[in-house]
């Protein structure tokens, strides 16, 4: 894999990373207004406590992964031209 290709894998995941919160918020709020009870005040409590919740785990669940996907990218990546030399001598 190219280099350029692996940093803008890399940028390209940061960027979605308030797409990612807002879509999980969505979600606990819809499932947090369908299995709240019929009073309004308590359904707005309900769904707001999910959109939440649902929006923190996901955040930090894709966080972690980002944090590490430097290092998954970094074994597909082709070596640079200064170290291609050891990459061979390390192959043989």
């Amino acid at each position: 894999m190219p280099r350029w290709l692996a940093h803008l894998l890399v940028v390209v995941g940061w960027l979605l990373t308030p797409v990612l919160a807002w879509s999980a918020s969505y979600v606990g709020l819809w499932l947090g207004a369908i299995f709240a009870t019929t009073r309004p005040l308590t359904m707005l409590v309900v769904a707001g406590a999910a959109a939440a919740v649902c929006g923190f785990v996901a955040l930090t669940v894709w966080v972690r992964f980002m944090r590490r996907v430097p290092h998954l990218l970094s074994h597909h990546m082709a070596p640079r031209a200064s170290e291609e030399q050891r990459a061979i001598a390390a192959a043989d």
